[in-house]
């Protein structure tokens, strides 16, 4: 059996690396479907899916609907007969009707191993906790979220001081080639559907702005954590002098805090702020004040004039 009628679906910047694979396959897309356009920004000026503007690039017929399960999509669907439906990083709920149309059904991928960090912010909650192993997952798209049968599972060492922004691009690159490999062996008849092990599952929720705020009262470990799985994109959030600055890289000292948390303990010529935490101090080694490009926490520190015994808050 070959897959011809193929169906993509994706929305953000993760799932551009499959959707330009596939096409360059015989699987390539037939259709494209993605969220509509919607403001973004200061300006709220409206603006497409990375995923768009990469089919429109690509020539690959794309519809934005507002709600994917009407009448009006299905029947859309069923004219194009797609023996399967991928899904990327769609951001929206598949219901039965389209779930049971294709003859392969729908697929996930999800950039964690399940049944680990189920939910929006795999990759965010994977470096929260200090994890050493990640990976991808192919999936069996069922009503209850992430929870289908596994088709493929690829195991990734995650580096030292791999940030979000860098392991969000490697996973979806090696996620294109593990779709690739999933679509090959559903032609050879070669795949076994795994359940889930629900004893194990874990949850990664949306993001809120409170996820976002550094609590300089933890250990420097977690804060390094929290910082790195937020960087450079959307940045971890402190205040300095009733401002907000966005913190983007640190590094642990071996030195022992010695003062309240959050309280700078020097600026060092040429390497930036050491902060006080918990336990350890941390060096702030890249920030981006409010309006402004990221830049060294030491030129920050020049242009804000910044002296020891100041201090960084945890919120506003």
């Amino acid at each position: 059996m070959k897959l011809k009628n193929i169906v993509f679906m994706g929305t953000p910047e993760f799932a551009v690396p499959a959707l330009e694979l596939l096409s360059k396959t015989r699987f390539r897309p037939i259709l494209c479907i993605t969220q509509p356009d919607k403001p973004r920004g200061r300006k709220q000026k409206l603006q497409s899916p990375e995923i768009k503007t990469k089919a429109l690039e690509l020539e690959i017929p794309i519809i934005q609907p507002q709600d994917v399960n009407s009448a009006d999509i299905i029947s859309e669907l069923k004219q194009l007969k797609p023996d399967i439906i991928i899904t990327v990083a769609y951001g929206g709920y598949l219901k039965k009707e389209i779930r049971k149309l294709p003859e392969y059904g729908c697929i996930n991928l999800h950039p964690s191993l399940l049944p680990k960090y189920r939910g929006a912010a795999p990759v965010n909650y994977t470096l929260f906790s200090g994890d050493k192993l990640t990976g991808n997952t192919i999936f069996k798209i069922v009503a209850k979220m992430d929870a289908g049968p596994v088709l493929y599972q690829r195991k990734v060492k995650i580096k030292d001081n791999e940030c979000y922004s860098s392991l969000y691009h490697r996973l979806s690159i090696l996620g294109a080639e593990d779709i690739l490999n999933v679509l090959e062996s559903i032609e050879k008849d070669k795949t076994q559907l795994i359940k889930q092990d629900e004893t194990q599952v874990t949850f990664s929720h949306k993001l809120t702005k409170d996820d976002l705020f550094v609590n300089w009262h933890q250990p420097a470990e977690k804060i390094w954590n929290k910082v790195r799985g937020l960087a450079e994109i959307p940045g971890a959030v402190a205040s300095f002098r009733n401002e907000r600055i966005k913190i983007i890289e640190v590094e642990i000292m071996d030195e022992p805090s010695d003062s309240i948390s959050g309280t700078i303990a020097e600026v060092v010529k040429s390497r930036g702020i050491i902060l006080t935490t918990l336990d350890k101090n941390i060096l702030l080694k890249r920030v981006q004040p409010a309006g402004k490009k990221i830049m060294t926490s030491f030129a920050f520190s020049l242009g804000a004039r910044i002296k020891k015994g100041e201090k960084f808050e945890s919120g506003f």
